[in-house]
């Protein structure tokens, strides 16, 4: 989230917009290195094949393996294609060349990215690997609602706020204001 926050700060204070990128079938990407095993799913077991089992070449959703393989790829993609990775956070990727920057952030499915120019041409080299949605200019990304014009970006955690009070059972509790506190005379 720190890093969220700061590649935010960086956007709005170079006045660059914010995008944001959905990867459809993000594990499915991914390609096991180990030998991975699995039943037949419920079912789907004929008479004939009932005592075999599948063997996976790619990672599924709720397998403990595929979040791995997924970073592996998208990691070695991007770095192949100029991209360095910053050793304080391996989920924050740049890229450099001639005055030009894009930065693009990654959390599991989602991809945050904002640039100076390199926009258009890194946008359809990634969808060329990956089937992606481009969701545009970013406007809710991990609870934060964004608000962006040409000169600022604003972020709003009502969501998040909203959601601790409903997880411990506190949207409904008499609010009070805070007691006036009196200094000394």
């Amino acid at each position: 989230m720190d890093t969220i926050r700061v590649v935010l700060s960086i956007a709005a204070q170079n006045q660059w917009p914010m995008y944001q990128m959905d990867v459809k079938l993000t594990f499915l990407n991914g390609i096991l290195e180990e030998e991975v095993y699995v039943d037949h799913p419920p079912g789907y077991i004929t008479k004939v094949h009932e005592h075999k089992v599948f063997n996976l070449k790619r990672a599924l959703y709720g397998l403990t393996q595929a979040p791995q393989p997924w970073y592996s790829r998208i990691d070695s993609y991007l770095i192949n294609n100029g991209f360095n990775k910053r050793s304080n956070d391996p989920t924050l990727y740049v890229k450099k060349e001639e005055g030009k920057m894009l930065m693009v952030c990654i959390y599991v499915e989602d991809m945050i990215y904002t640039c100076n120019l390199m926009l258009e041409d890194s946008r359809t080299i990634m969808k060329k690997e990956f089937e992606m949605t481009d969701l545009g200019l970013i406007k809710y990304f991990l609870g934060m609602k964004v608000t962006q014009t040409t000169q600022s970006i604003f972020i709003f955690h009502q969501k998040y706020a909203t959601n601790v009070l409903q997880r411990f059972r506190m949207i409904n509790v008499n609010q009070q204001k805070p007691p006036l506190l009196l200094a000394p005379s």
